[in-house]
């Protein structure tokens, strides 16, 4: 075989295609199987906290409440839940309010979660002000220094 034979043969061949329904349908495949994992993570994720979630939103409406439990590397673990409130945590005027928020989130924690597993429960209370910076109260407590609440 010569080379012009070669190039010949090489320019003569159709170049390979895909067709645009299968890149369409393989696009919408992956779509679907990427938002089931992510659906499937989040359902995982949240499972263990979803009474608390509940209980904590019954109780405090619009506090949009975020929950976490586990551990950074070195850290205790720690259960950290978030909540938004209505008025402005980190004022001192306010403290007796953030004071009764947090001694009912607790309650509501050791009602509606194992606390046994953490070290730390953290909580979180947030005030978003309007193009003004956010403002935070942020109270940790030794999971074993809680009161017993099976005691009441």
């Amino acid at each position: 075989m010569s080379s012009s034979e070669t190039d010949k043969t090489q320019s003569d061949a159709a170049p390979r295609t895909i067709s645009g329904r299968l890149v369409v349908m393989s696009m919408f495949i992956l779509g679907v199987i990427g938002g089931t994992i992510c659906v499937t993570y989040a359902i995982w994720h949240n499972a263990p906290f979803i009474e608390l979630k509940k209980a904590l939103a019954a109780e405090f409406p619009k506090s949009v409440p975020q929950i976490e439990g586990g551990q950074h590397k070195g850290s205790p673990m720690t259960l950290r839940i978030v909540m938004k409130v209505d008025f402005h945590p980190g004022e001192e005027a306010n403290a007796a309010l953030a004071e009764v928020a947090t001694k009912r989130i607790v309650e509501l924690a050791q009602q509606h979660q194992d606390l046994s597993p953490y070290e730390i429960l953290r909580i979180h209370l947030v005030k978003q002000r309007p193009q003004d910076l956010t403002s935070r109260k942020t109270i940790d407590f030794r999971v074993a220094d809680l009161p017993d609440e099976s005691a009441k």
